[in-house]
């Protein structure tokens, strides 16, 4: 099958099509102003890579990271062969799955892929697109691995869950839309509000999720996925909000917990006492980390916490009242330096990408001695001139990540002089990135030849 429009000039039919579909005008809903077929994909699979959706021996759809989702396409009317792909860490491409889908011009056609990433599903679900004003349509479809059914309730803002209203059972089977339990003259579609979402398991009364209170702000369609957790948090939840764009806001539970681990960068010879607290909701917890230990994961409640840092021997001076914010469902790291003598710390949320094929890794310049330190990720075909994968001009106490295909790689860390010539910190043997880890880089003052040394965390 052919396009009918280039690929630049359908991406601008793209553009004035959401815009008409945020903005329409007309007194009543209607069905009759969307004249093409639309397609998007979504991708849900929570242990598998960046996949890329595209035409069999014809133009690309774009790609979509887990829990992430593509443009929307408008697109002409008949059958389509999609092909799925993911690159290697040769950077070679690899056909995950191929399928064939029916366009239909009006409708919008959302292809999913979901499930263990070894043998993913591929299904599609579409809908009608309608012209909306002051009102929007609500769609649900569960895409969990384990194919898990909930209840779904929606209470207007500030209304508890008693007060909420069921809007039906929601499965990985089928998608489904849901009716207005207040529909008006105007519209029997749901009023543009502050919404509140409550899931239990099918019959039961008891929330195993509750989102914070949602806008739902456009007269659009909105179809919320309800999704596994991937990443550094391994159990839980996520609701993902899905309209016609690229962006897919994620819905996590009020009552999710968090979780943080600490690192000791420094060179003290005695351990640090920790303690971590503050949060008038849990305990205390204290404990000792030596120079070099990275703390297990601690999960925890979410809140505002305190972190308090003391070096026994007096070395250096005690790190107080470090306020840690933790949001629900979030995982943070807590890096421990010393600079001028007293004790500080630098702190990320970590990755909730899955970590089996591409590996998200956080870099962090803990030297104070230079503010423009670059990170080098060679392979053992590259050099520093040619490797593929870098992070530059990292000041001190900054960090940035990058997303690695697994693979082998020698870490080199340089700066640049004054004289603009690259200056050796430290390099690294070849490590394999190939554990499903969140993976954390420092580098960081230490008795070695340079004076310093990059250190890798998992």
């Amino acid at each position: 099958m052919q396009f009918q429009f280039p690929a630049w000039l359908r991406n601008v039919a793209i553009g004035l099509v959401a815009i008409s579909g945020l903005a329409a005008c007309g007194g009543s809903d209607s069905s009759s102003d969307y004249s093409y077929a639309y397609i998007q994909f979504y991708n849900a699979s929570p242990n598998g890579a960046n996949v890329e959706m595209r035409e069999v021996d014809g133009d690309s759809f774009g790609s979509a990271q887990f829990g992430d989702t593509t443009a929307m396409y408008s697109m002409d009317n008949g059958e389509i062969e999609l092909e799925f792909i993911r690159t290697d860490s040769d950077d070679q491409e690899v056909l995950i799955d191929t399928y064939t889908v029916n366009l239909k011009n009006g409708d919008k056609r959302l292809i999913v892929m979901s499930g263990d990433f070894d043998s993913p599903i591929i299904s599609d679900y579409s809908y009608t697109r309608e012209t909306l004003e002051d009102h929007f349509r609500l769609f649900a479809l569960s895409v969990t691995i384990d194919e898990g059914s909930y209840d779904f309730y929606l209470a207007e803002s500030g209304d508890p869950f008693e007060a909420a209203n069921f809007l039906g059972t929601v499965t990985a089977s089928e998608m489904i839309e849901f009716d207005y339990w207040d529909p008006d003259d105007d519209s029997d579609y749901f009023d543009e509000d502050e919404y509140t979402i409550y899931l239990t398991e099918p019959g039961s009364t008891e929330v195993l999720f509750e989102s914070q209170t949602i806008d739902f702000a456009y007269e659009t369609e909105y179809l919320l996925t309800m999704r596994d957790v991937s990443g550094a948090i391994q159990s839980g939840l996520v609701v993902d909000t899905i309209l016609n764009s690229s962006s897919v806001t994620a819905l996590t539970d009020v009552e999710a917990d968090s979780q943080y681990r600490i690192y000791n960068s420094t060179n003290i010879t005695t351990a640090l006492d920790v303690t971590f607290g503050g949060n008038t909701d849990e305990e205390d917890v204290a404990f000792s980390l030596d120079a070099g230990e990275l703390s297990e994961f601690t999960e925890i409640g979410y809140g505002d916490y305190r972190v308090t840092v003391t070096d026994t021997s007096g070395e250096a001076t005690t790190l107080s009242n470090k306020l840690i914010t933790l949001n629900q469902g979030e995982s943070k790291a807590i890096l421990i330096y010393e600079k001028a003598g007293a004790l500080g710390a630098v702190t990320f949320v970590e990755s909730g990408l899955p970590q089996a094929y591409d590996k998200t890794v956080n870099f962090i310049n803990l030297v104070e001695d230079f503010d423009d330190v670059d990170f080098y990720l060679v392979r053992n075909d590259e050099t520093i001139d040619t490797a593929e994968y870098d992070l530059q001009n990292l000041e001190f106490g900054e960090t940035d990540s990058e997303v690695l295909p697994s693979d082998y790689y020698e870490i080199i860390a340089v700066y640049e002089d004054d004289n603009e010539e690259q200056i050796l910190l430290d390099r690294t043997a070849l490590f394999g990135f190939n554990e499903e880890e969140n993976y954390i880089v420092t580098v960081e003052p230490a008795d070695t030849a340079t004076g310093y040394e990059i250190n890798i965390l998992y």
